[in-house]
């Protein structure tokens, strides 16, 4: 930095009498950013202040510029934008001054890299004080889900050994439920007792449900034992269970079926993920420039009939190196009935794999 100071300094006359046009710019910008600053009498000495810290090429800035976006992070005054305007604002103008001048373009290089040092700190002060935010709500959210959880805990105790309650799961799309006992409570894990129907593999989410909970309890099956009809459950918290808000119930395919995506002149092709008579998911490797809201045309084939109708992309999730997209349609009745009958189908074939028949 010092480097840069010394070819700068034979210009100190510029940057000396440059302090009032760089407080008009400064002004000028916070107005047209509305961003949220202090008062006007607050705002010229912030300019100030900033001016001869980074102008007087008297000693190193880059602690105290750093120390006052943060403290103007935490006010939630957005000094980023406005820096940045009125320091290329000062950067034309000096560039203005070097031409009439005759004097060496280099020092325009020299400015430029001063500058792109200085809204460097601005930004990793921003970075610092966001990165904090996020820790403090991680942590607040965190406080949340231990008190959630700590009641939950307390509700299954009360229950245990004394009223059933009901367990949920999905097993490939379908939910499945059946009635159980709370056989002993320690800490955040639950022993409960199994199902017919398996719906107790371990790591699988099973969600407990009563009628005077206020939302299901999510929990992670630890282990099972076939052989005592018991299996040992990690309490996360409560849960909403978005799949209940759906209308209609979606079932996963038993082989690939091959999706072809049409959006104007561009084709996609992809992979069903799941299917329902309102719409369907899919997987694709790249989703060009397909956005939430596009209307496209869907053509694929399902045992009965070859689907095609038009739906509208309803959300974009990344999964690894694919991504889900999921997607509404309204199906004419034809097509509605090829699509029910293998929705119906593969419901019965899922719960006769999950029975063990």
């Amino acid at each position: 930095m010092k480097e840069i100071w010394k070819d700068l300094s034979e210009d100190e006359e510029f940057f000396t009498g440059y302090r009032d046009r760089f407080r008009e710019n400064f002004l000028r910008f916070v107005d047209e950013e509305r961003s949220k600053l202090i008062s006007l009498p607050g705002i010229n000495t912030l300019v100030d202040r900033l001016y001869l810290l980074l102008f007087s090429f008297r000693r190193d800035p880059a602690e105290d510029l750093f120390k006052i976006s943060y403290t103007l992070a935490k006010s939630e005054i957005d000094l980023k934008k406005v820096l940045e305007k009125a320091l290329l604002a000062l950067l034309k103008d000096y560039i203005d001054h070097v031409i009439l001048k005759d004097s060496d373009y280099e020092r325009v290089k020299r400015l430029i890299d001063l500058i792109d040092l200085y809204l460097s700190t601005v930004e990793e002060a921003y970075l610092r004080y966001m990165d904090e935010l996020r820790k403090e709500v991680k942590a607040k959210e965190s406080a949340v889900e231990d008190m959630e959880r700590k009641l939950a805990v307390e509700f299954l105790e009360k229950v245990s050994g004394r009223e059933k309650i009901n367990l949920l799961s999905y097993y490939k799309g379908i939910p499945v439920a059946c009635s159980s006992e709370i056989l002993e409570v320690r800490e955040n894990i639950v022993k409960v007792s199994t199902c017919a129907m398996d719906i107790l593999a371990p790591k699988r989410e099973v969600y407990l449900k009563h009628p005077n909970l206020p939302k299901p309890i999510e929990t992670s099956v630890i282990e099972r034992d076939l052989g005592k009809g018991e299996a040992l459950l990690k309490v996360i918290g409560f849960r909403n269970l978005p799949k209940e808000r759906r209308k209609y119930l979606r079932v996963l395919p038993d082989k690939p079926v091959k999706v072809n995506i049409f959006k104007g002149n561009w084709q996609g092709e992809g992979s069903l993920a799941d299917i329902s008579v309102g719409g369907v998911g899919i997987y694709l490797g790249d989703p060009k420039d397909l956005k939430e809201g596009d209307s496209v045309l869907l053509k694929f084939s399902l045992p009965k009939g070859k689907i095609e109708a038009r739906a509208s992309v309803r959300y974009l999730l990344s999964k690894g190196k694919l991504f889900r997209v999921g997607l509404q349609y309204q199906l004419d009745i034809p097509t509605e009935e090829i699509v029910s009958d293998y929705v119906m189908e593969r419901q019965f074939e899922i719960l006769r794999e999950l029975k063990g028949v």
